[in-house]
């Protein structure tokens, strides 16, 4: 992460609701993709019920008061299309805002989800990106994920990572 001494990684809370929003449709914009076509983007409008009830995680990473970055993890299946087995957890909503892109927050995030899945027990933790969002596609395997699966969805080909954690 930047050296800025104004970041921050920490839990969501309940203030956070309009500025994921913005964040998510902002970075799925500079990744070529269309925020109305991403099915299922829901729990962005209820975090505590969708990520921590079900025993999940959600963390947000701001720089002067502003949320530049975010991610989930799911500890139970959350999509239609993603069955989770004994011991994984889903990573999901990992954005982080054009502007603050290659300056380490999608790390302090991603490493902060993988710490909360080790601490819940989680052994693996998997996640789907469009193949046209760039970013994600060269991000998770620096960070050591390996493709497993693809998929269609519309006008979209999918990519299944997965990374068993130690």
């Amino acid at each position: 992460m930047s050296d800025d001494p104004h970041a921050a990684v920490r839990e969501y809370d309940d203030g956070d609701g309009p500025a994921l929003r913005r964040l998510h449709r902002r970075a799925l914009r500079a990744a070529g993709t269309d925020p109305d076509d991403v099915p299922g983007t829901d729990d962005l409008d209820d975090v505590e019920s969708a990520y921590f009830d079900p025993g999940g995680a959600f963390l947000v990473a701001e720089v002067d008061g502003e949320v530049v970055a975010m991610g989930g993890l799911a500890a139970e299946a959350h999509t239609d299309y993603a069955t989770l087995a004994d011991g994984e957890g889903e990573l999901l909503r990992i954005a982080v805002d054009p502007d603050h892109q290659r300056e380490g927050y999608g790390d302090a995030i991603v490493g902060g989800l993988e710490d909360a899945a080790r601490d819940r027990g989680l052994d693996r933790l998997v996640l789907w990106t469009a193949r046209r969002q760039r970013a994600a596609t060269e991000f998770y395997p620096a960070r050591g994920y390996e493709q497993v699966d693809t998929r269609t969805e519309g006008e979209y080909d999918l990519l299944k990572f997965a990374k068993r954690l130690d």
